[in-house]
């Protein structure tokens, strides 16, 4: 596990008062700090009928998948396990967190039946108690245009937390060695000017996109501007309050 990600809430909420998170980083930091406080994590399943207490029991941000245990209900926890996905409560340092959490299976936690969840896609986050749902925006495509000596690639920016660490994912045949430096990489957005970083290479995986095709998941640091860092991050972390 990277020693880069340190289990923290979502920073912008001094500073905002509802927020969308759609970076997987940060969203892993934010279920990471509401392990370690044990905030109760609420479900409503079989139509509002019955109602799920639990509390999350493992986190693992590499695997994408987090741990909660079973309810006092054997009901609850049956919907849940046989539902495609189930939306989650919690009120966490001074905030109210709403997320949809999918691909449930029966996992064992310190010798106890558990349910295993995969990652939500977009986290929500209100500082005032409210219930409102709302839906998360498509996810931008970022294109990046990286120059390394004489090879020239294309790679895809698939997160970055507020924190300016990231994720870019390339063509499978590419080594990138941990420590490698990308300077000036240019990140394209369909809608804005390129804003040009350089990155540090700080761990490399080999993964399998949807369609089988094999692929290489690097996390980096991406280094450049605050205003071009901003505005990339502004893309994953979306301020709900903004024009109002």
């Amino acid at each position: 596990m990277s020693t880069d990600k340190q289990p923290t809430t979502i920073g912008a909420l001094a500073t905002t008062t509802r927020l969308l998170v759609r970076s997987g980083i940060e969203i892993g930091h934010t279920l990471e700090a509401m392990l370690a406080d044990g905030d109760p994590l609420t479900a409503e399943v079989q139509l509002g009928e019955k109602l799920f207490l639990s509390r999350i029991l493992s986190v693992d941000p590499e695997g994408r998948t987090f741990v909660v245990a079973c309810s006092a209900s054997r009901e609850a926890n049956f919907a849940l396990l046989t539902a495609a996905s189930t939306t989650f409560t919690c009120n966490h340092r001074g905030a109210h967190y709403g997320f949809i959490a999918g691909a449930p299976r029966e996992a064992e936690q310190g010798g106890a039946v558990a349910i295993r969840f995969a990652f939500p896609v977009a986290v929500y986050a209100h500082q005032r108690r409210e219930q409102s749902r709302i839906e998360a925006p498509p996810r931008v495509p970022l294109r990046c245009e990286i120059a390394w000596g004489p090879l020239s690639f294309d790679a895809e920016v698939v997160d970055i937390s507020l924190d300016g660490f990231g994720a870019i994912i390339y063509d499978a045949g590419i080594y990138l060695a941990p420590g490698t430096r990308l300077e000036r990489a240019r990140i394209i957005h369909p809608q804005r000017a390129p804003v040009v970083v350089d990155l540090d290479v700080r761990h490399a995986c080999r993964v399998q996109l949807r369609d089988g095709t094999p692929a290489i998941r690097a996390g980096c640091r991406f280094l450049g501007a605050p205003q071009d860092l901003n505005d990339l991050i502004r893309l994953f972390v979306t301020d709900l309050d903004a024009g109002r």
